[in-house]
C-alpha cells in the first residue's frame, strides 16, 4: 500500500463542514478508515466526497481495467488510462490523494477478504455482485463492534443505496439541529395518580413553542422547583398549545416543589439505538420493522420503492446467475429480469412477517416497464446518477460518527421521466467517454447537448461540482458553450467542499480555476470564465445578445439577491433557470421554465429574523445576542472609530458639521462618539509616543503597547462593569412595571456587572486581543506573548462607576428618547476639547476590515471573549470560538456531499430541460420535472412536480389598491409581456396603443424607478408628444447600452368603460425599430 500521510484536524480547512457536523463528530470522523470498493462513477464520487469529509484513511479497491465508457462518469479517469487498460483504483489514486492532505489515501490490489475487512471501521461495495456483497456484508457484521456496511449501485437511471451498521448502533443526534430553547413562564401541576405526576409547562409568548412531540428537554435556573434544574433527560414531552407542552415526571408532585419564576427550558439530545438487519435479510425483507413502507422520495410515484427493489433485486440476481449484468437494450434480458421478478414477488406474498423483524413488500402486479427500463441500461453509468447517490452514501458514511439518523436502510431513486419516447434507435456506442449515455438518449441528444449555451452564475461549491458534470456529460463540447462567472478568490476554507481546487490555488480566482480544471476533465469541453457580477450595473457585458444565445441558465449563487437579478432576467428573456442551494445537510433544487412553472422570485422563503434592537443593547437572553452585540462592538471600536478619527484629523470641521446627521440627531449617540474619538486619540499618542508609527514592538516589555492596554482596560470596564450597573441602577433589581410586575423576569435577565481581573483567562483574552487590535489600527506590531499584556495591564487604571440620570428604551415600541440628562452638558465641553487638539506628532490610523478566516488577526478571538463576557454577565450559557466564528461571521455550514447530492439532482433537470426544449411546447410535461427538498441527515428526500406560474386575476377587492381590479389579458403570468413596436414612437402613441389594445385609459407610464408621465401631474402633458426614448434620456441623462433598442415600460390604468377600475396589464417591451 502506498499514499499520503494523515494529519490532524484543521479547523480553517473544516470550518464550514464543523458548522454542520459539530466538533464531537469531527473529532470521529478523522479517526475513521474507511475501504472504498469498485471506482466506477458511483465509487469515485463517494471516495471523493469521504476524502473530503476528512476520516484518518480511505483505502481504495478496484482492480478492472479501465474503459472508454468509465469517463462518462468517473471524472478522474483519461483516454490514455483506457488505452493503457490501467486499473481503475490505481488511475484514481494520484488525484484523489491530493484532494485533502490530513487523509490517507491508498490501495489494495487483489481479493477481499475478512482479514482486510477488520482493519476498516466502515466499507462501501459498488460494482458488485449480489452475491460478493453479501459475503463482505456478513464479514463485516461478525466484528464487534460491527464494520459498517454501506453499498450501492446506479442502473442508468436507477439509484439504489443501502446501509447496515449492525445490530446495536447508537445515534446520539438524530438532526444535527441546534438545540432550542424557550423562557418559562410557568409549570403547573395537571394531574397526579398511580406515582406519576403531569404537569402543564408555559412558555413565554415571545415566540412560539419551538419543540415538536416526543422531544426530550432539560430545565435550568428555575426557582421554587429546583429539583427540575438537576433533572437530565424530562421526556418525551407532548405538545398542547402554540406556548404550552406537557411532560410526566415519576413520583409525587411534592417533591418538585411549586414554581415561582424564572427559568429556561431546552431541548436536548438523547441517544437512540438503530437495529439494522443483514443484506442477506434485507433482499427478501426489505422493510425495517416498524415502518409503513419503503422511502418515496416523489411524491408522484407512490409505490415506485417497492417496484424499484424487485426490478434492481432482479437483474442482481440476473447477475449472479449469468456472471454479467444484461445486456444494453436487450430485450431478451429484459424479459428474463421481468420473469425473475415476477418469481420474487411470488415468494415475497408467500413469507409470513415475524413481529420484530424486517418484512417483504409484495406489490398487487409487478410493473413491467420499470423492471425493463432497469434492466436496460443496467451497464449504464451516468454522472448525474452517481453524483446524487455519491453525495447520499458518502453521507451515511459519516453517519457512521453516530451524527445523524442513519438511513433505514433501502433507497431507490429513478428519472425514468428521461427515457426518450420514442425510443430512438441511434443508441450504437461509438468508443468513447459518452457511449453510457448515448446507450440511453441516442447519438442525436449527445450532439445536441455538445451545442447548448449555458451561463453558469457561481464558482463556488456547486459551481465546481456543475462544471464536472457539464464536462463528462459532454455538454458545450460541441459548437456550444459555458460561460462561468465569480467575483471571489479561492480560500482555505473552500478546499474542504470546492474539489476543483488546491492549496496552490488559494488567492486565484475561482471562475478561471474551476474552467481550467474541468478543461482537464474533458478537453473538448468549451468554458469561458468571467470574473463580472452579475448585476443592473454589468448589463453592457451581459447584455441581450448574450441571453438570448443562451440555452439554460444554471444559478450556483449563495445569497438571495443575486438570485432574484438571475431569475428576473430568465423571466424576461424566457430562458429556463436551474435553481439550487444548500444549507448544511439540507438541500433544494427549483426548476423554472418559461410559461410552465413559477420563477424564483414568485416563491422565495420568509425573511431571517432579526433581533430587536433594545434585546441586543440591553437585554440579551440567548448566546446569540451576545455575540451579534460582539461584532457590533468590532465594527464600532475597530472599524468605524478609526474611520472616524482620520475623518477628523483629515478635517476636523466637517467632522463636527457631520456629527449629529451621523448620529441620528441623538445627544447621547453623538457624545459616545466623541468619548470614543477621544480615548482613541489619547491611546494612539502614547502608543506613538513611545514606539513610533509602525515600529516593532519589543516582546520583552511591549512598553508601547501600555496606552493601548489601558484603552482596553477602559472599554472592559465601560462594557461590562458601568453599562451593566447604569442599567441596574436605572433599573433594580427589585423594580415594578406599571403593571405590578417584575420587571426583571421572562426575557429580561438581571445582569451582573464584572470588574476586570487578569487572573480570569477571559478577562486576559479580552484584553489582550483588544490592546492588540488597538495597536494594528495605530500601525504597531502585535505582541503575541499574552504575559507581557496581561502584566502590563495590572497597573492600568480602571476607572470608576459613576452613576447617571438615564432614559433606556425597554422595548421596540418604547418611545424614550435613550441618553442621560447631562449629555448635551458634556457633549459640548467634549467638542471644546477635540476643537483645540492638536496631535503632538502624526498619526495614522488604520480601519480593520472584519476577517473571519483568519485565525492570526485578532477578529474572532476579540469576539469570542467580548461575546462570552456579556453573557457571563447575563447568566447566559457561554458559546466555544468556532460557534462564535460560525454566527458573527454568518457563515453557512456546507458539507461536500449534500453539494455533490444537489448538483446530480439539477443535472438531472437540466437533461430533461434540454429534452423538453426537442419537443413542440404542447409535448413538455410539467410532471416530468422535479423540485426537490432534500435534508441528508433525517434523511428525507421530497420531489415533486413544479407548481404553474402565478396568474394574475380580476378581483372584486384588492387590499393594497382598496377596491376591485381586472387583468387584462385574463390570467396572464409573469412570463407574459406586451410587445409594440413604434418606432420614434412618442408617449401619445404608446398611450393610444396600449389603450387600444387593452380598452384602458392610461394614467401613469414609467420605466423603471423613472416616470415618464403621469396624467396627474400638469406639466407633463408636454410629455405626451415627445418621443419616449428621447423623453427617458433627457430625464435619466443616460443613454440605452449598445444594442438595446427598447425600454421595458410599465402602465397604470382604469378600465375605459367606467372610468374606475383599475387595470392590471403585463410589462410592455417598446421596441423602437
Amino acid at each position: 500500500m502506498a499514499g499520503t500521510a494523515a494529519g490532524g484536524l484543521d479547523t480553517d480547512l473544516y470550518s464550514r463542514q464543523i458548522g454542520a457536523f459539530g466538533m464531537e463528530a469531527m473529532g470521529k470522523l478523522v479517526k475513521m478508515k474507511v475501504l472504498v470498493c469498485g471506482l466506477r462513477g458511483l465509487g469515485v464520487e463517494i471516495a471523493k466526497n469521504i476524502i473530503l469529509a476528512g476520516p484518518e484513511s480511505v483505502c481504495l479497491c478496484d482492480d478492472s481495467p479501465t474503459e472508454i465508457r468509465d469517463l462518462g462518469a468517473n471524472f478522474y479517469l483519461t483516454p490514455k488510462d483506457a488505452e493503457e487498460k490501467k486499473p481503475r483504483a490505481e488511475s484514481c489514486l494520484p488525484k484523489l490523494a491530493e484532494l485533502n492532505p490530513y487523509v490517507r489515501t491508498e490501495i489494495h490490489k487483489g481479493p477481499l477478504t475478512p482479514d482486510l475487512i477488520k482493519k476498516f471501521n466502515l466499507v462501501v461495495c459498488t460494482e458488485m455482485s449480489r452475491g460478493q456483497m453479501i459475503e463482505v456484508n456478513e464479514w463485516c457484521r461478525s466484528v464487534t463492534p460491527a464494520v459498517g456496511f454501506v453499498a450501492g449501485d446506479t442502473f442508468g437511471l436507477v439509484a439504489s443505496g443501502f446501509v447496515d451498521f449492525g445490530d446495536s448502533f447508537m445515534c446520539f443526534d438524530k438532526d444535527g439541529e441546534e438545540n432550542k430553547s424557550a423562557i418559562l413562564e410557568g409549570v403547573i401541576l395537571h394531574e397526579a395518580k398511580e406515582g406519576k405526576s403531569l404537569f402543564n409547562v408555559h412558555v413565554h409568548s415571545e415566540k412560539r413553542l419551538p419543540f415538536q412531540d416526543g422531544d426530550y428537554v432539560t430545565f435550568r435556573e428555575i426557582q421554587g422547583m429546583d429539583p427540575l434544574n438537576d433533572l437530565k433527560h424530562v421526556g418525551p414531552i407532548r405538545v398542547t398549545g402554540k406556548y404550552t407542552f406537557q411532560m410526566e415526571l415519576p413520583g409525587d408532585p411534592a417533591q418538585y416543589g411549586t414554581y415561582k419564576r424564572e427559568g429556561i427550558v431546552e431541548q436536548t439530545k438523547v441517544p437512540s439505538p438503530v437495529r439494522f438487519s443483514s443484506l442477506r435479510e434485507m433482499c427478501a425483507a426489505p422493510l425495517p420493522p416498524g415502518e409503513p413502507m419503503l422511502l418515496m422520495p416523489d411524491l408522484g410515484k407512490f409505490g415506485r420503492s417497492e417496484q424499484l427493489h424487485f426490478a434492481t433485486q432482479a437483474v442482481l440476481t440476473y447477475r449472479d446467475q449469468k456472471g454479467e449484468l444484461p445486456p444494453l437494450n436487450s430485450p431478451a434480458a429484459q424479459a428474463e429480469c421481468f420473469e425473475i421478478a415476477q418469481k420474487l414477488n411470488v415468494e415475497a406474498k408467500a413469507s409470513v412477517p415475524v413481529e420484530g423483524t424486517a418484512t417483504a413488500v409484495p406489490v398487487e402486479e409487478v410493473d413491467e416497464k420499470v423492471v425493463k427500463a432497469t434492466a436496460a441500461y443496467a451497464r449504464c453509468s451516468i454522472s448525474p446518477m452517481a453524483a446524487f447517490l455519491g453525495g447520499v452514501l458518502a453521507q451515511e458514511v459519516v453517519k457512521y460518527t453516530g451524527k445523524f439518523h442513519p438511513l433505514r436502510q433501502w433507497l431507490y431513486v429513478d428519472a425514468f421521466e428521461l427515457i426518450p419516447d420514442p425510443i430512438v434507435s441511434d443508441t450504437a456506442p461509438l468508443s468513447c467517454r459518452y457511449d453510457d449515455m448515448i446507450s440511453i438518449f441516442g447519438q442525436g441528444f449527445q450532439k445536441t447537448l455538445g451545442e447548448v449555451n449555458m451561463f453558469l452564475v457561481g464558482a463556488g461549491a456547486l459551481g465546481c461540482e456543475f462544471l464536472k458534470s457539464f464536462a463528462i456529460m459532454g455538454c458545450s463540447c460541441g459548437p456550444g458553450k459555458v460561460t462561468v462567472t465569480d467575483m471571489d478568490r479561492i480560500e482555505v476554507s473552500n478546499l474542504n467542499r470546492q474539489f476543483l481546487f488546491r492549496k496552490q490555488h488559494v488567492g486565484q480566482p475561482k471562475s478561471i480555476t474551476a474552467a481550467s480544471a474541468a478543461r482537464e476533465m474533458n478537453p473538448a469541453f468549451s468554458v469561458e470564465a468571467t470574473e463580472v457580477r452579475v448585476g443592473p450595473e454589468t448589463e453592457t457585458t451581459f447584455n441581450d445578445s448574450f441571453w438570448e444565445a443562451q440555452t439554460v441558465i444554471v444559478n450556483a449563487l449563495d445569497n438571495v439577491q443575486a438570485r432574484l437579478y438571475v431569475d428576473s432576467r430568465c423571466v424576461w428573456y424566457l430562458k429556463p433557470l436551474l435553481e439550487s442551494g444548500t444549507l448544511g445537510t439540507k438541500a433544494n433544487v427549483q426548476v423554472v421554465l418559461p410559461h410552465m412553472t413559477q420563477s424564483y422570485g414568485e416563491s422565495q422563503d420568509p425573511p431571517e429574523e432579526n433581533i430587536p434592537l433594545c434585546t441586543l443593547k440591553h437585554f440579551p437572553h440567548a448566546i446569540e445576542h451576545t455575540i451579534e452585540w460582539a461584532r457590533d462592538a468590532f465594527q464600532g471600536l475597530f472599524a468605524d472609530g478609526p474611520q472616524s478619527a482620520k475623518s477628523f484629523l483629515e478635517n476636523p470641521q466637517g467632522f463636527f458639521d457631520r456629527l449629529p446627521q451621523e448620529s441620528g440627531g441623538s445627544p447621547a449617540a453623538q457624545r459616545e462618539k466623541l468619548q470614543t474619538l477621544k480615548a482613541l486619540l489619547e491611546a494612539a499618542e502614547k502608543a506613538l509616543s513611545v514606539g513610533g508609527s509602525g515600529m516593532a514592538i519589543d516582546a520583552g516589555s511591549g512598553a508601547a503597547m501600555q496606552g493601548c492596554v489601558d484603552r482596553a482596560i477602559q472599554i472592559f470596564a465601560e462594557y461590562f462593569d458601568h453599562q451593566i450597573a447604569q442599567l441596574i441602577h436605572t433599573f433594580p433589581l427589585d423594580h415594578v412595571t406599571s403593571e405590578g410586575n417584575l420587571f426583571w423576569s421572562g426575557p429580561k435577565r438581571p445582569p451582573t456587572p464584572i470588574v476586570y481581573d487578569p487572573s480570569d483567562p477571559l478577562h486576559a483574552d479580552f484584553m489582550y486581543n483588544c490592546a492588540n487590535l488597538l495597536g494594528v489600527s495605530m500601525g504597531l506590531a502585535p505582541v503575541r506573548d499574552k504575559a507581557v499584556l496581561v502584566n502590563l495591564s495590572k497597573s492600568s487604571p480602571v476607572p470608576p462607576f459613576v452613576p447617571k440620570n438615564a432614559k433606556i428604551k425597554v422595548n421596540e415600541n418604547d418611545n424614550t428618547v435613550e441618553g442621560a440628562a447631562d449629555d448635551d452638558v458634556v457633549l459640548e465641553k467634549l467638542k471644546g476639547e477635540l476643537e483645540s487638539y492638536a496631535p503632538k506628532q502624526p498619526i495614522k490610523l488604520n480601519p480593520q476590515d472584519f476577517e473571519k478566516d483568519d485565525d492570526t488577526n485578532f477578529h474572532i478571538d476579540f469576539i469570542t471573549a467580548c461575546a462570552n463576557l456579556r453573557a457571563r454577565n447575563y447568566k447566559i450559557k457561554e458559546a466555544d470560538r468556532h460557534k462564535c466564528k460560525m454566527i458573527s461571521g454568518k457563515i453557512i455550514p456546507a458539507i461536500a456531499t449534500t453539494t455533490a447530492m444537489v448538483t446530480g439532482l439539477v443535472s438531472l433537470e437540466l437533461l430533461k430541460t434540454i429534452k423538453a426544449l426537442q419537443q413542440p411546447e404542447d409535448k413538455r410535461k410539467l410532471e416530468d420535472f422535479k423540485n426537490a427538498f432534500v435534508n441528508l441527515a433525517l434523511p428525507i428526500w421530497l420531489f415533486s412536480e413544479p407548481l404553474p406560474p402565478t396568474k394574475t386575476t380580476d378581483k372584486e377587492h384588492d387590499p393594497i389598491i382598496g377596491g376591485p381590479v381586472k387583468a387584462r389579458p385574463p390570467n396572464f403570468t409573469p412570463w407574459d409581456r406586451v410587445e409594440l413596436t413604434i418606432p420614434n414612437g412618442t408617449c401619445q402613441q404608446l398611450i393610444d396603443a396600449v389603450s387600444s389594445q387593452f380598452n384602458v385609459d392610461v394614467a401613469i407610464l414609467s420605466v423603471g424607478n423613472v416616470c415618464l408621465f403621469n396624467s396627474y401631474t400638469p406639466n407633463h402633458k408636454a410629455r405626451l408628444e415627445e418621443q419616449v426614448l428621447k423623453s427617458w434620456e433627457g430625464i435619466t441623462k443616460q443613454s440605452l447600452p449598445p444594442g438595446r433598442k427598447y425600454l421595458v415600460v410599465e402602465a397604470s390604468c382604469t378600465d375605459k368603460t367606467d372610468g374606475e377600475t383599475d387595470v392590471v396589464i403585463p410589462s410592455i417591451k417598446l421596441n423602437f425599430a
